[in-house]
Parts: C-alpha cells; structure tokens; sequence
C-alpha cells in the first residue's frame, strides 16, 4: 500500500511530529480517496501550521498507524477496500482514542448518528469550507489536549492545570464553562468574538441558543475578573459581541 507525506518520520509511533525548527506541531491524517481534495487540505492545513499527511483508501490509514501515531484523523466515509466509518468503528474497538473527524456527503441525520455512535468526534458535511473544517480541529485540540502552566494576560495568569486566576490580589477557581470561555477570550484577545462563535467554539453548538448562558458566565467571569484585577476587562459591543481587553 503506498501513502503520501511531506512531513512523516520515520523513528516509531509519536504523539508529536518534530518541525524543522524543533518546535511541536499537531499532526493530522487525511484519508480522502478524491485526490485533489485530500492535496487541498493537506496545503491548507500545513499552512495553517499542521504536519499533514495522506493516505487515499481506509487500509492506508492502517498502515500507517503501524509506523507513526498523529494527533488527529480525518476520514472520508466512503473510502475503496476499507469504508471510513468502518475505519473509525474498528480503532475505537481496538482501544484507540486519537480524535476522528468523518467527512461525507451524507447528510441525513441517520447518518450523523451512526458516524457519532461509531466513535467519531465529530462529523462534517461535503460540501464544506476548510474555515469550518479549521474550527472543528481546534475544537477537538481543545477537547482532547491536555495544557500545562499558565497563560498570561494584563495583571494575572489563567492556571492552566488547576483552572484559576491568579494576580497579586489573590487567585480564584473558574468553574469549566468559565475556564473555557476566558481561555477563548484570551486567545483572541482584543478582537471582536460574536455570541454565535463562541456558542459554537466554546458550546460546540451549530447554533444560537435561546437561552442566556453565554450572558450568564460572560456576568460571572466580569466579576471574578474585577474581583482579582479590579478592572472590567470584558466589554460589550453592542450589536456584535464581546472582547477581552488586555490592560
């Protein structure tokens, strides 16, 4: 079986593949037997700064997995020799947990239930834009990878393993929901972020909820906020969404 990449190596199973620089990058699989498509994403996702790879056909996908472990997986459902979901459904058999987003012109919502119950982490619909395909990876790097230390903003730090702010005022515990909104903000700080994307990005829901818990832990996380930098650091832009200021 003979499978495409620029960036795999050759020196056992590996969680991280090595840059050139020697920096970690996540490594993704694409398995996608529509080869422009698959050539498509890899350039896309490398750009993105990802090691990408590819195999065209699911038992590619097993072959591969006996030289090299990548972060991710992406899985065309409807592959030659070994299906996709078949793919998927065997791995979470076997004990393997590595993230598998399933990609598929099925639309049904049959469909999205059988890719879910197989173990799939998430499931996208052809036709798709790589923005969407891009937002769901991170989605599942979020989900899945586990940081270590702490992240720094303005006057205090977001604990990364123990959910807390801390400054020199003290330091107080986020609840998840908490943790995983300001750990959002943070990393697009300064910018505008609607309600419908962090709905999406911090809820992983497709859509706006009619209730108000997106307002609810932004008014929990201002105040937790002020309490240890006393300072509103969360400021509303009235028609558009949220930014978190670094002062």
């Amino acid at each position: 079986m003979i499978f495409f990449s620029y960036c795999w190596h050759r020196d056992g199973i590996m969680r991280k593949i090595i840059s050139e620089k020697g920096k970690n990058k996540m490594h993704i699989l694409i398995a996608e037997d529509e080869k422009s498509l698959a050539l498509s994403l890899q350039k896309s996702l490398m750009a993105e700064g990802f090691e990408a790879s590819v195999v065209h056909d699911g038992q590619g996908v097993f072959d591969f997995l006996k030289e090299a472990e990548p972060d991710l997986i992406i899985l065309d459902w409807r592959m030659p020799y070994v299906s996709g979901y078949e793919v998927c459904s065997t791995l979470r058999k076997q004990g393997n947990h590595i993230p598998i987003i399933l990609l598929t012109a099925l639309s049904d919502i049959s469909n999205k239930i059988d890719a879910l119950n197989a173990g799939a982490d998430d499931y996208i619909t052809k036709p798709f834009a790589f923005k969407e395909l891009l937002a769901r990876i991170n989605a599942i790097i979020r989900r899945t990878v586990k940081p270590t230390g702490y992240l720094k903003f303005g006057s205090c730090s977001l604990d990364l393993i123990n959910h807390e702010l801390k400054s020199e005022i003290g330091r107080l515990k986020l609840s998840e929901k908490e943790f995983d909104l300001l750990y959002y903000l943070i990393q697009h700080k300064n910018s505008i972020i609607t309600r419908e994307q962090i709905a999406k990005d911090v809820w992983h829901l497709n859509f706006l909820p009619s209730t108000n818990f997106i307002e609810a832990t932004i008014k929990n996380l201002r105040k937790k906020l002020y309490e240890i930098t006393r300072c509103n650091q969360i400021k509303t832009v009235y028609g558009e969404g949220y930014t978190l200021i670094e002062e």
